[in-house]
């Protein structure tokens, strides 16, 4: 599917959302840098996106680091 294609598909499921974010949160263990980029150039609404970046600073894999800069990522 076109990139265009893809950034219509909208789903308003609560557990749609959350497995959305559990997945982007192993992403962001997996492939840090791609998933980044994501965060940062993303659609995604505002409660997907920062359950996202919770599920990332909840994983023992993430460093202190990198949970302190995902926690000032977090949209208000």
């Amino acid at each position: 599917a076109s990139d265009v294609y893809k950034r219509q598909v909208r789903h308003e499921g609560y557990y749609v959302k959350m497995a959305v974010a559990w997945a982007l949160s192993l992403c962001f263990v997996k492939q840090r840098a791609k998933t980044m980029v994501l965060f940062q150039n993303n659609e995604l609404d505002d409660f997907t996106y920062n359950k996202a970046l919770q599920k990332c600073r909840e994983s023992f894999r993430v460093s202190d680091a990198d949970k302190a800069l995902l926690q000032n990522m977090k949209r208000k």
